[in-house]
């Protein structure tokens, strides 16, 4: 009981990740922008070009809080994933989700650990799996969900919406990468929805596992 309260926690901090990464964007110089520069860039330890196709040097004063976002909310993404596996169902879907989690949300931490601007290619290696494999974790756990009618169908339907507009998203940031615009919003747009809708799953969760101990309480009570 301790392992899935712990884990529906790593999942309902999520979007707390967002107002970090906003956070960090305000703080930065006043050419970042968050429709054409890209994450990476608000982890850089020096002023650079946002990305690959502008010729605008950002600078982020708090990269260091945004390099550790990266890590302890990809590490929480990963132990919640782990911790909840029961509560994911039975069968192959779940364990394929979880698997899916925590490949995706360690390659995200590891993001934090390799700066663009000082080991752009083991940057990249550690980035790409995050893209390919987030989105299809939201949709083999959405389908998991369904299957084992742990949430309410609107959860497992936002799922569905969700891996997809980010899957779509996802490929539209790769072949817009070396463009001068719209990088860094197809970038959020590719993974920003998945981390609320972790924490819309945590609720839901959260919400059988209290009915169905209150009808433990009241099948064990005295009549």
């Amino acid at each position: 009981m301790r392992g899935r309260q712990a884990g529906l926690g790593c999942w309902l901090v999520q979007p707390a990740y967002l107002l970090v990464e906003l956070l960090v964007a305000a703080a930065a110089s006043v050419t970042y922008s968050l429709r054409d520069d890209t994450i990476s860039a608000l982890g850089m330890l020096s002023c650079a070009p946002g990305h690959g196709g502008s010729p605008i040097e950002v600078c982020s004063p708090w990269h260091v809080g945004m390099n550790a976002a990266f890590v302890v909310f990809g590490v929480l993404r990963a132990a919640g994933a782990v911790l909840l596996r029961p509560a994911l169902g039975a069968g192959r879907r779940a364990t394929v989700a979880v698997g899916l989690w925590v490949v995706s949300a360690l390659a995200a931490a590891a993001v934090g650990l390799v700066p663009v601007d000082q080991q752009p290619g083991l940057h990249v290696v550690a980035a790409l799996p995050v893209f390919v494999l987030q989105p299809l974790a939201v949709l083999v756990t959405a389908e998991a969900l369904r299957r084992s009618g742990a949430v309410a169908r609107g959860v497992v339907v936002a799922g569905w919406v969700v891996g997809s507009v980010t899957l779509a998203a996802a490929a539209g940031f790769g072949l817009r990468l070396g463009g001068a615009t719209w990088v860094g919003g197809l970038e959020r747009l590719a993974l920003w929805p998945a981390y609320p809708w972790l924490a819309v799953v945590a609720v839901g969760l959260l919400r059988v596992g209290h009915g169905r101990n209150g009808h433990a309480r009241g099948a064990a009570a005295p009549h």
